[in-house]
């Protein structure tokens, strides 16, 4: 395993008939929204959790967005959304955001046939008690044109280091976009990339079916991997200059006072790709991926059960950092 495709996420945007879109939705019918929706997801034999906008503290909703759970839309629009969301957190139902329902599902690794089974048997549960808004000739009816058709979004969280640092990333971009398919940064448009992850995802939702929309997203997915492969082989053509920052990398992390939150993801890609090389050794990448959410300011306060200035954080996250990377990693 390569570690180049860090997650795989299905999106499914849907309506309910008969009720006007978010934006011109009054207090009680966002309720009753909210209330079918859940309704709906009563009957899976897994317990949903619904976590209500109104009632979330700010860290906590920043939080679930850091970790892709909830969209900066859902936690900063309509005051009466919610989040209805699986035990392990892959399957989330965000309600009255853009839409009336967006239904994801994200896995760990290139799983994206996966994921799509997962959300369209919640889909199936959504749709056999609540009527959907649907035209016959259009598909399923959103409020932005864009996702018209099939409502659905595909997309793969690729770590792409090497392109990055070959500057070759721009040309494999241009590559992909005659496929419809777009490349931004890890939370979507307009978003940065930090620590080398890219969001590749299609823009193409109408006269199109699920089944292509997956192909092309798996092809363009498939053909970026092996673009990454050869521009890694590409960087050891100067090996002392990678080895060197991939050490410095690790030294930081692991002996640092204080770490950024920027600094950290970056290092962190770093070592990574150390271990990608075998300069490092780790037998649990997951863990460090994990740990790059967990260290994110929200979600480190969170779990810390206060708030602090940014050099508290950036001195907490180098508590962590040094404890736990120092026990993942080790020097090959």
């Amino acid at each position: 395993m390569n570690g180049i495709v860090v997650s795989s996420r299905v999106r499914l945007a849907r309506n309910i008939a008969g009720y006007p879109f978010p934006p011109r939705l009054d207090s009680e019918r966002s309720l009753e929204v909210t209330q079918k929706v859940y309704a709906a997801l009563g009957k899976a034999a897994e317990k949903y959790t619904i976590m209500r906008i109104s009632d979330m503290g700010e860290l906590q909703g920043e939080a679930l967005k850091e970790l892709h759970i909830i969209s900066d839309d859902l936690l900063h629009g309509n005051k009466y959304a919610a989040a209805i969301v699986n035990p392990t957190n892959e399957i989330s139902v965000m309600v009255n955001e853009e839409d009336h329902i967006r239904e994801q599902c994200i896995l760990r690794g290139n799983r994206l046939d996966e994921a799509y089974e997962k959300i369209n048997d919640v889909d199936d549960m959504i749709s056999s008690e609540v009527k959907l808004a649907y035209d016959s000739k259009l598909g399923y009816l959103t409020a932005c044109p864009t996702n018209v058709g099939t409502g659905m979004r595909a997309s793969a969280m690729m770590f792409l280091p090497g392109l990055s640092l070959t500057r070759s990333l721009g040309a494999c971009v241009n590559a992909v976009s005659h496929f419809d398919m777009t490349v931004r940064g890890e939370y979507g448009e307009g978003s940065e990339s930090k620590g080398f992850l890219y969001q590749v995802s299609n823009q193409k939702t109408l006269g199109i079916s699920e089944e292509e929309i997956l192909g092309s997203v798996k092809a363009s997915v498939e053909r970026i991997e092996q673009n990454e492969i050869a521009a890694r082989k590409a960087l050891l053509a100067n090996e002392t200059e990678i080895r060197d920052r991939i050490m410095r990398a690790y030294g930081v992390l692991t002996n640092a006072y204080t770490v950024s939150g920027e600094e950290f993801a970056e290092k962190t890609a770093y070592v990574k790709l150390g271990v990608y090389y075998g300069m490092l050794q780790c037998d649990d990448v997951a863990r460090l991926d994990a740990l790059i959410g967990e260290c994110r300011s929200a979600n480190l306060m969170l779990k810390a059960g206060e708030t602090m200035s940014p050099e508290e954080r950036d001195i907490r996250r180098a508590e962590i950092s040094a404890k736990e990377i120092g026990s993942l990693v080790k020097r090959a």
